[in-house]
């Protein structure tokens, strides 16, 4: 049996205790507050993060590990490893794909295979992808299934989400809409799809209850829903009002709740909250 190791980058939201008893490395993002940067979940814990981000007086930035991270993570596993996956947050939002990719290309032909692939998403989108690998790859999945599983699962899985407000987003870099539509989109609250790595507008809701309505009609608008995740940022009192809506179409004990991590909740603010969802294979 090949033997085989996941990796991710921290903007996959997955609680590190998850990725542990899964084997799946965590390769930390560059979280920068103000001008101190520390690596997410290992220089500054979630509590702390939230606790500036609600403070409201800080300036954040995320930003790629060195491709030297990646590639002395791929020489160290080599040994261990038939091959390697290296699942990483969508390409258009930073430079963590780019790295990996750099770091995979100097390493020796002769060495273990590493795949270097664009998740094209991010938080738990990209993070029910890592774990329905990781899933596959402990119940004996042969390198060819479990590279046929991700680029399947990147296919059929979807996140949605809205924000408090859009400053975050702005200064971020990664809505690159018209001032016309920007300027427009600070008055409403609207639903933003992560499509095909690029955040767009989803649909027009002008109330956060609107929005949290619009959550669940996304999710109500697919055929076939095999796996739910409700995220959110700073509000878990709102997740219960969600699942009160989505419990009459999809088992609201089968629903996962994640808070959004610090690598992704940088770049959305306090008050986001969004869903991903998979759909199952065709």
């Amino acid at each position: 049996m090949a033997r085989i190791k996941i990796i991710t980058d921290s903007a996959a939201d997955i609680p590190l205790h998850v990725a542990h008893e899964l084997g799946v490395e965590v390769v930390p993002l560059l979280l920068k507050v103000d001008n101190q940067v520390y690596r997410a979940g290992i220089d500054i814990s979630d509590e702390q993060f939230y606790e500036l981000l609600l403070d409201g007086d800080h300036a954040f930035n995320v930003s790629a590990p060195n491709s030297l991270v990646f590639e002395r993570l791929y020489r160290q596993l080599m040994p261990e490893y038939d091959y390697v996956f290296s699942i990483h947050i969508s390409n258009i939002m930073g430079g963590v794909y780019q790295a990996a990719l750099q770091a995979r290309n100097r390493l020796p032909a002769s060495m273990t295979p590493v795949e270097v692939i664009d998740s094209k998403t991010a938080s738990m989108g990209l993070g029910t992808v890592v774990l329905a690998a990781a899933k596959a790859v402990n119940d004996g999945a042969t390198p060819e299934h479990v590279a046929q599983l991700i680029n399947s699962m990147i296919q059929h899985t979807h996140l949605v989400f809205f924000v408090d407000t859009i400053e975050y987003l702005e200064q971020s870099g990664l809505l690159t809409l018209a001032s016309s539509v920007l300027g427009s989109m600070q008055r409403i609250k609207p639903l933003l799809l992560l499509d095909d790595g690029e955040i767009v507008p989803y649909e027009r809701t002008r109330t956060r209850a609107k929005a949290i309505e619009g959550l669940y009609t996304f999710i109500e608008d697919f055929p076939q829903v095999l796996d739910v995740t409700v995220l959110y940022a700073t509000t878990p009192e709102d997740v219960d009002k969600l699942l009160e809506k989505v419990e009459p179409i999809f088992p609201r004990d089968r629903v996962q709740i994640a808070q959004f991590s610090p690598s992704v909740a940088s770049y959305l603010g306090p008050g986001a909250m969004g869903v991903s969802v998979f759909e199952g294979l065709e």
